[in-house]
């Protein structure tokens, strides 16, 4: 299996690298850039989440998505309490490091990861860490770099997202055994399966606008990124590994816990007035270390728990 993880890292890679050079030589802009990105959070990303749920209803299975559920809220206390040690009141752009540092890109990067190495079943569980990261980046991401309370029904509308929904939709459709005519699933499962290369092509347009020479020059940076793909998913790992679960769920949940920074966090970051190019620069560099740190994770994992 870590060879499979392997080549699925490095094809990820030369599918970023796609996007890169299309970016350099100006064929995803900025405009396009968007554009494309709107395309797979609004359509092809949710139909794929909602096609991992078609799949007949077993009680074993909605089991351990509840045990994945639980384990993804207490992964999710870890990623958001530990930074405070590292970025005290007065610290340079506090706010930045609490953010990315928090929240791992579990739909960019790990839907297409997470699918191609374990599957549907794989994408199923690691809905749960999508459904936390929606739920807090949009309340208490929100409260972070606003520094304000929003009303009820404010708060509620940012939940809405495609994805979101999707999940809800799915896990409904699976919890009382309703599958859809192949007449339908079959189209939307092709639509689906452009989400891995969209997501590479769109992450790697990101990674061509870094300004690297000024990043590998800010501590700032190295600080975040090490925090957000070793140290943080080390702790998840050291909190769960023990449990008496299927090994399955712990490495799902580990995993994404120490994926790269999140796009989310960037446009918060833009949206509030915050160090954006900080923010963009650790997504590309946490995006190029997650090409040594995920298989690194995954093997460990391995070796604490057996064959996985």
């Amino acid at each position: 299996m870590i060879l499979t993880i392997l080549n699925t890292v490095l094809g990820l890679l030369v599918l970023m690298g796609v996007g890169f050079l299309c970016s350099k030589v100006g064929l995803i802009d900025q405009v396009a850039q968007k554009k494309l990105t709107n395309l797979l959070l609004k359509v092809v990303q949710p139909v794929y989440l909602f096609m991992a749920y078609q799949r007949a209803f077993d009680r074993g299975l909605l089991r351990d998505f509840v045990i994945c559920m639980a384990m993804a809220t207490a992964a999710f206390v870890v990623l958001i309490l530990v930074p405070y040690l590292f970025f005290p009141k007065g610290s340079r752009d506090r706010e930045v490091g609490l953010l990315v540092s928090a929240f791992p890109n579990a739909g960019f990067f790990g839907i297409p990861l997470i699918g191609s190495v374990f599957g549907t079943e794989g994408v199923f569980f690691l809905t749960t860490m999508i459904t936390m990261f929606n739920l807090l980046v949009w309340t208490y991401g929100v409260l972070l770099m606003s520094g304000r309370h929003d009303s009820f029904l404010v708060t509620v509308k940012r939940l809405v997202s495609p994805s979101l929904v999707a999940i809800l939709a799915g896990l409904v459709c699976f919890s009382v055994g309703l599958l859809l005519p192949e007449v339908i699933t079959a189209p939307l499962k092709k639509l689906g399966d452009m989400n891995t290369p969209l997501a590479m092509l769109v992450s790697g347009s990101v990674v061509a606008q870094a300004d690297f020479k000024r990043g590998l020059r800010d501590p700032m940076m190295y600080k975040i990124s090490l925090l957000r793909v070793l140290l943080l998913p080390t702790l998840v790992a050291l909190l769960l590994f023990w449990l008496p679960v299927n090994p399955l769920l712990i490495t799902i949940v580990v995993l994404a816990s120490g994926f790269p920074a999140g796009t989310v966090p960037l446009m918060f970051c833009v949206q509030y007035d915050k160090n954006s190019v900080l923010a963009g620069e650790c997504l590309a560099f946490t995006a190029i270390l997650c090409c040594v740190s995920t298989p690194l994770m995954y093997l460990i994992l391995n070796l604490l728990m057996g064959a996985i």
